[in-house]
């Protein structure tokens, strides 16, 4: 699981990654700070479940 200070700190080919792994769609379309939103927002949904 990620912060997001960890999060700012990884390029933005590395957010796309870990992106995939959460299985988020359409990772490129996203800029650095909307995909670094996302993945906090899918992370928090995932531990819920």
């Amino acid at each position: 699981m990620y912060d997001i200070l960890e999060l700012n700190k990884k390029l933005l080919a590395e957010l796309r990654d870990v992106a995939k792994e959460l299985k988020i769609k359409r990772v490129e379309s996203f800029k650095k700070q909307d995909l670094i939103y996302k993945i906090l927002d899918t992370q928090a949904i995932v531990v819920s479940e």
